[in-house]
Formats: C-alpha cells, sequence, structure tokens
C-alpha cells in the first residue's frame, strides 16, 4: 500500500513540475513601467506621478502608454523596469494597470 501511495505522490509531483514551467498567460497583458517620474503637483498628502508603460498583449504588437495618477503618499510610485500581469479587458483609460 505505501509504495502504491509513493508512486501516486511521484506522478504527482513530475507531472505538477512539467506543468508549472508552461505558464499560460492566456488573455492576460503584460505591463512593463518604462519611465516614471513624480510631478510637482497635487492634492495634500498625495502624490502625482507619471508613467510611459509599454503594453504588450497576447498575439498583438507592444504598445507605449502614459498614465497619470494620483496617489496617496504611502504608496509607492512605479520603478523603471517593473512588471506586472493583468488581465487585458481590465485595461481601459485611466486605469491604473495594477502598478501603484
Amino acid at each position: 500500500m505505501r509504495s502504491i501511495v509513493a508512486a501516486l505522490m511521484f506522478w504527482l509531483v513530475i507531472s505538477g513540475s512539467a506543468q508549472a514551467g508552461k505558464v499560460n498567460h492566456n488573455g492576460r497583458c503584460l505591463v512593463e513601467v518604462l519611465h516614471s517620474e513624480e510631478l510637482p503637483i497635487g492634492p495634500l498628502f498625495y502624490h502625482s506621478i507619471s508613467a510611459t508603460l509599454l503594453v504588450t498583449a497576447p498575439r498583438a504588437l507592444p504598445a507605449e502608454t502614459t498614465v497619470y495618477k494620483v496617489i496617496p503618499w504611502q504608496v509607492p510610485p512605479p520603478r523603471q523596469g517593473q512588471k506586472a500581469w493583468v488581465r487585458c479587458n481590465k485595461i481601459a483609460p485611466g486605469d491604473s494597470f495594477g502598478l501603484f
């Protein structure tokens, strides 16, 4: 009985690690920060941020966009090179892309 359980556990581990290498990002867009800066104007206890983003959708050419956002002073601004996977249907004008 122990050998059956051990063989089953071994098979599950092997099949799980084989699937781990195949990351499926269907319906997801990769968003990368190309440049970000803190703007000198904003409400009290907030920062105004300008970020240039590279959005790469599956089976599409990458597109560059600039986002302006007001964030609380406790939230760290996006950093150059920061990447995030977001749902492509979530991307809309004024969306923060989940980075900040």
